[in-house]
């Protein structure tokens, strides 16, 4: 089960929260063990509904199209479907006309038409909502956001086992890419190196693979990777993830092809140690504002005029999920939590750029991508 149960319920009774209603399409995968391919269809909305009460058996709400899917992925036994591209099955009575009737039944069926409900204020579109609200009269509903950004924070086992898998993978990903760099190979040679092996090692797909060199070297997020061969002396970096079974990973390296100058060394070897410093400081106890403080100070002290708005965040089903190292973040760091750890800097326009990701454990953090190449030259 990928949903922390026990911490949820414990959340909820503190807020006065009677259920959580789920819609993002994360949190209802989160909730409910069930990856909606259709999610981004609006047509076709789902929702997970979770209840304080362990007694209360939770509820899912799919379109009928998804219906067999979700039975064979998840973990709620209760799954109510309504008409949306199939009109039948082999149930034993006919789905829902609609995704609001479809809900009310399974809320009535609980006597839980008068609840408080939590649901995500910066999902939901207002003329969905307002529907809702018209479907379910009795019902108070109470902005959530936060509360199910802190429940997501800390990882079941589950969780831990898939983030640290995509990471192994990414692992891989990166040593191919390394491997690529040459004088004459491409952006695109080296992305589809990094693509190829992550998609052998077992990832369902690549979430992200940003390539940037002389070319898009100042670019934070070039989507498109160029064809100009590489040369001696140019500069090359890379930020890529992939997903396995929906979690995802989250690494950046930079290099220079040949030898570099003692500026770029000297800031490439401040970024690699501040990484090592500011993961190191991970320990349970500490909110997400002091270990960004003791991060922007130890990197000011390196590379004056040093700047950036955080220097990590919670990674899971989404690459930059809570907790956010970044001024005024109260959020306290825990066991269980899988954070990236992220900084930067620009150097005659190019954005060199390291990143490690690490496991908070009781006693302190856990380094996952210690063995990542870490030196900036690459022999040509």
């Amino acid at each position: 089960m990928l949903m922390h149960r026990a911490r949820a319920q414990r959340l909820m009774r503190d807020q006065g929260l009677d259920a959580l209603f789920f819609r993002n399409a994360q949190n209802v995968t989160y909730a409910s063990d069930f990856h909606n391919a259709g999610a981004s269809l609006h047509a076709r909305p789902f929702a997970a509904v979770v209840f304080q009460d362990s007694a209360v058996e939770p509820l899912l709400v799919v379109p009928s199209v998804d219906f067999r899917l979700a039975k064979y992925m998840s973990h709620i036994q209760d799954i109510r479907a309504y008409v949306r591209a199939e009109r039948a099955s082999d149930r034993d009575k006919d789905f829902y006309p609609d995704f609001f009737a479809a809900l009310l039944a399974g809320l009535r069926d609980r006597k839980a038409t008068g609840i408080r409900l939590g649901y995500e204020e910066h999902v939901l579109a207002v003329p969905f909502f307002e529907q809702l609200r018209a479907s379910l009269p009795g019902c108070s509903w109470v902005a959530a956001t936060e509360l199910i950004a802190r429940i997501r924070a800390v990882k079941t086992p589950e969780e831990i086992a898939n983030l640290k898998r995509s990471a192994e993978i990414t692992v891989k990903a990166h040593d191919s890419f390394r491997q690529a760099i040459a004088v004459g190979a491409t952006e695109r040679d080296l992305a589809l190196a990094a693509q190829f092996t992550m998609l052998r090692e077992g990832a369902e797909k690549v979430a992200f693979l940003y390539v940037g060199s002389n070319q898009t070297r100042g670019f934070a997020h070039q989507p498109f990777p160029t064809e100009v061969p590489l040369k001696r002396g140019d500069f090359v970096k890379v930020d890529m993830g992939c997903q396995y079974r929906g979690y995802e990973s989250d690494f950046v390296r930079s290099y220079v092809l040949g030898k570099a100058s003692e500026r770029q060394r000297e800031v490439y070897r401040a970024l690699e140690e501040g990484c090592t410093a500011i993961g190191s400081s991970l320990t349970p106890g500490r909110s997400g504002v002091e270990v960004y403080d003791r991060g922007f100070r130890f990197m000011n002290e390196r590379l004056p005029g040093y700047s950036r708005e955080f220097l990590g965040h919670g990674i899971g089903l989404d690459p930059h999920e809570e907790p956010r190292l970044h001024e005024g973040n109260p959020m306290v760091i825990e066991p269980g939590m899988v954070i990236c750890i992220e900084n930067s800097f620009y150097l005659d326009g190019a954005r060199y750029h390291f990143e490690d990701t690490f496991l908070i454990e009781e006693a302190g953090p856990v380094c996952w991508t210690a063995a990542l190449g870490r030196s900036l030259e690459v022999a040509v």
